[in-house]
């Protein structure tokens, strides 16, 4: 029985430790997303936690996740500045994200899970929160993200293969095996799979990239955004990031939707309080267009990438089976 698996035997201590590890990495995704954009700072330097106004250290206690903000009441210690309530839903979530990963197939040994699959869907969802939340504030995706992600990729396909063999998942990869193959043997296939995965998905964004650019006449996609999906490669396979693509490319049309329409509510209330009349050139629908259009394309992958991770056979069947079946009966 591996550590895991005893841990699980004790589901109420299974799910504490859980919540705790993952408010713990909100806490380092806090710090996390405040230091990788700025000059300077890093992830290890300075190592202790400090208030963004005064740059006054905390102390042990101030810092422990969840209370720690609440004692504070949310505000520094020293210079009473208040802190963003974005560090506590940063606790918050990636407590959440962390039960999902506990009580997926990841962590199931019955469905092909293993202890070394979870321990690395723990840290690839903590990086995947971070950064999101730092592509959708500054527009960049980090490479220690992004060409971080594809080492990472790789790291994941020897010690748990699972993650690009999934399709194939029978009960159990200790006891079946997958494919018929020996560890070993499929260690090595998930190493060909994440090169294959990482080059394939590589070349394909970036063709698509130029070639909306292109046609557009302007930057259409970023490079962070290949290098990323190029990370999932690595990491999922190359089915993992064409599902991951395909989620991405919905869910950023209608976030790019629901972002026009915020901006042209805004701007046609603000307008109204002045009682503007202006050209359509300067018009609300106009303005709202040219604003809220531009995206980071960062989060939407994201989204995919989590969702493919956690539910693998779902996601596939809803591309092979379900969408096809909707479309013809369309």
């Amino acid at each position: 029985m591996s550590w895991l698996e005893l841990l699980q035997s004790v589901p109420w201590l299974y799910n504490a430790f859980v919540v705790v590890l993952g408010a713990m990495a909100g806490s380092f995704a806090s710090a996390a997303i405040y230091r990788v954009p700025q000059e300077g700072l890093s992830i290890i330097s300075p190592v202790r936690s400090f208030c963004p106004q005064c740059k006054h250290s905390l102390s042990w206690h101030d810092n422990i996740p969840l209370l720690g903000y609440m004692i504070l009441g949310g505000k520094c210690r020293h210079c009473k500045a208040p802190f963003s309530l974005g560090y506590l839903a940063n606790e918050i979530i990636c407590a959440t994200l962390f039960y999902l990963v506990a009580h997926s197939w990841i962590a199931d040994p019955v469905r092909g899970g293993s202890a070394a699959a979870f321990l690395l869907a723990l840290i690839a969802i903590c990086g995947l929160w971070i950064a999101a939340v730092i592509d959708w504030k500054h527009f960049i995706l980090p490479d220690g993200i992004t060409v971080g992600g594809i080492a990472f990729g790789f790291v994941a396909a020897a010690l748990a293969p699972q993650f690009h063999f999934w399709p194939q998942l029978s009960s159990s990869l200790s006891v079946s095996g997958l494919l018929g193959l020996e560890l070993s043997t499929i260690s090595g296939g998930a190493l060909i799979s994440a090169f294959l995965g990482s080059s394939i998905s590589f070349i394909l964004l970036l063709g698509i990239g130029r070639g909306f650019s292109y046609l557009l006449g302007q930057e259409a996609l970023g490079f962070g955004d290949v290098k990323y999906i190029a990370a999932v490669g690595a990491f999922l396979g190359i089915e993992g990031s064409i599902w991951t693509l395909a989620i991405g490319v919905f869910a950023g049309a209608l976030l790019g939707v629901l972002n026009v329409l915020r901006f042209w509510f805004v701007i046609s209330m603000r307008r109204k309080q002045r009682g503007s009349q202006l050209t359509y050139a300067h018009s609300s629908p106009y303005v709202g267009w040219r604003i809220g259009r531009v995206i980071p394309f960062g989060p939407p992958l994201i989204l995919g990438t989590t969702l493919t991770m956690l539910f693998p056979l779902h996601v596939h069947h809803f591309f092979l089976v379900t969408w096809p079946t909707l479309l013809a009966y369309g």
